[in-house]
């Protein structure tokens, strides 16, 4: 079995798990509308879909001058009601869960974005009662690239890190799984920038789609 050198799957969400870009965008446009900024294209939003909600307000606007606080929230509110619009997992995720859940192999997700956004996606796809550990950027752990979400993966799911692959899009991912000793796995679907050095980043394993996870070995 292709799994067997696997006792569990983590994911990032943005761009590893979940298409969220078209929707991030969308609402960074309204925002940016609102004040009266340039739009953005969907290539430059999709570059930055997995930094969360603060690369796309530092895009275009000034801490120094302008209300972040209250602009973030705003954000988040638009977002909120909207992130169900455009969103989809990607391409061979499903049909990997479903191989994991008949394999008997954990499967979770390790993200930086809020647990409400995160929740209400995997609910939608009819994923959240079947994961079998959620940990996100505002449970009170440091956010990736440190290795604490991944560390309490492992404690959580009462397994050693070697024997758990974390599959990112993003440097942070790559680092974090790293440093804690697991399988890091580098996803280039995802959104990655064009001068991104992923040859630097130490990823063990590259992959192009969701479905080379099943063709691993």
């Amino acid at each position: 079995m292709v799994f067997d050198l696997y006792k569990a799957f983590l994911f990032d969400f943005d761009g590893t798990f979940a298409d969220t870009a078209p929707d991030l965008i969308a609402s960074a446009n309204y925002i940016y509308t609102k004040y009266d900024k340039p739009s953005i294209s969907y290539e430059e939003g999709r570059a930055i879909a997995s930094d969360g909600t603060k690369a796309f307000l530092n895009l275009r606007f000034d801490i120094s001058q302008d209300n972040l606080e209250v602009i973030t929230l705003e954000f988040l509110d638009y977002y909120r009601k909207n992130l169900l619009q455009k969103t989809v997992l990607f391409d061979g995720i499903y049909s990997l869960i479903d191989l994991l859940i008949k394999e008997k192999i954990k499967w979770g997700v390790a993200t930086n974005k809020p647990r409400e956004f995160t929740e209400k996606i995997l609910s939608h796809y009819g994923l959240l009662n079947k994961i079998d550990i959620l940990l996100c950027g505002d449970d009170g752990y440091p956010t990736k690239p440190a290795p604490d979400m991944l560390l309490k993966a492992c404690q959580t799911l009462a397994l050693d890190p070697p024997d758990i692959a974390y599959i990112g899009d993003a440097k942070r991912d790559i680092v974090a799984a790293n440093s804690a000793k697991m399988i890091s796995i580098l996803a280039c679907y995802g959104y990655l920038k064009k001068e991104d050095n992923i040859e630097s980043w130490g990823a063990q394993r590259i992959i192009h789609s969701p479905n080379e996870l099943s063709a691993l070995i």
